[in-house]
């Protein structure tokens, strides 16, 4: 693997930097209030989407239950994964393919490991359980579709290990995810009725084909490389629209059931969802202090920073995607279930950007990053 450590890209800097970077005086003296605001909005288009989209789902349900009707879940999870597969960077796989200490550890820190947690999630008292459940659902996921290299990249970490974690874990969840939560929902959820066959059947249809079909345009259609690197941030909104309007739909489905949601059952989801991230990236930082991912001390600390990274964080797409399958098990109260992996979401880009803020700062002091 070529000794280059990666620089940070400043478009992609982590949320709690392009905050405080639309807060400061300087850009303040050179934008109005309006454009600040729009910067903002912006850079944290996802986040404020699935925001909104909970609390529209909660008060307007009714569009939300006529979309969910039309099946327009299966609709927006496929294109999902086509867009996803379609922003893949061709190439950039392939350099982090020597690191094989990293990639070991990644992916069963990722698939096999961090999933555990989901045991321990089952037994906190949460109301109403489908809250827990989806927390659970939540562990058992790989990482981050784009997260995890987004903030890799702005911490100077290895983008090429980042992003064959990424790639890897996802599609292989494909496999891993029926299992598991066959053993998850048979042991502390009592779904008696969960169909693993079924679940991998349509993991496969609606997120590892997409994913395939997306990434092989680049290759099928001529131009379609160069259109995606033009277009890439409309793809990036039309994946994020897509991906609020999954969460949009449940919650909906919820509210016109009529299911109490009370301001305690959020703080509570959020709670358990902020802890479980702390554990997680807490006894991913621990562990890789054992692991020498490379001779150079540069290379390793930048390997270990992507390691930590997507090790740590789940994401959210598979996530919804996996309890629309559990519809039919769960009822309406599927919706309960998709909030706290929203929240959990949201903690983890925000938290993990504050983290990397801080490797940033005291790299720029002459201090080691990490511990």
């Amino acid at each position: 693997m070529p000794r280059q450590r990666l620089q940070p890209r400043r478009s992609l800097q982590p949320l709690a930097a392009t905050a405080a970077a639309a807060a400061s005086p300087s850009g303040s003296s050179k934008r109005t209030p309006l454009q600040a605001l729009g910067s903002f909005a912006s850079n944290n288009f996802i986040p404020l989407g699935l925001v909104l989209a909970i609390v529209c789902g909660w008060f307007f349900p009714a569009v939300g239950v006529a979309a969910a009707e039309a099946n327009a879940q299966l609709v927006a999870t496929v294109f999902i994964f086509i867009i996803s597969g379609l922003l893949l960077q061709r190439g950039e796989t392939a350099a982090a393919l020597r690191a094989t200490s990293a990639l070991a550890y990644g992916l069963l820190a990722i698939l096999a490991v961090t999933p555990l947690a989901a045991f321990g999630v089952l037994r906190l008292p949460l109301a109403p359980k489908e809250v827990a459940l989806g927390l659970a659902v939540f562990c058992c996921m790989p990482t981050t579709l784009s997260t995890g290299v987004t903030l890799t990249v702005a911490s100077s970490g290895n983008a090429a290990v980042a992003l064959l974690l990424t790639v890897a874990s996802n599609m292989l969840a494909v496999f891993t995810i029926p299992p598991l939560l066959s053993l998850v929902l048979g042991s502390g959820a009592g779904v008696a009725n969960f169909d693993a066959a079924a679940l991998f059947r349509n993991l496969v249809s609606t997120v590892l084909l997409p994913l395939l079909a997306g990434a092989s345009l680049q290759a099928v259609i001529p131009g379609a490389h160069s259109w995606k690197k033009n277009h890439r941030k409309l793809l990036s909104y039309v994946s994020a629209v897509c991906l609020c309007t999954v969460p949009f739909m449940q919650v909906s489905k919820a509210s016109a059931a009529r299911l109490p949601l009370t301001p305690t059952t959020l703080a509570m989801a959020a709670a358990a969802a902020l802890g479980l991230h702390l554990v997680l990236l807490s006894a991913n930082l621990l562990a890789t202090r054992l692991v020498r991912f490379d001779p150079d001390p540069a290379q390793h600390i930048a390997i270990r920073k992507a390691v930590v990274l997507c090790s740590s964080q789940k994401t959210l797409p598979v996530a919804v995607a996996v309890l629309t399958q559990l519809s039919g098990v769960l009822g309406a109260g599927v919706g309960f279930a998709v909030i706290p992996c929203v929240l959990a979401h949201l903690i983890q880009t925000v938290f993990d950007s504050a983290v990397v803020s801080r490797w940033n700062a005291r790299e720029a002091a002459g201090l080691p990053a990490m511990g």
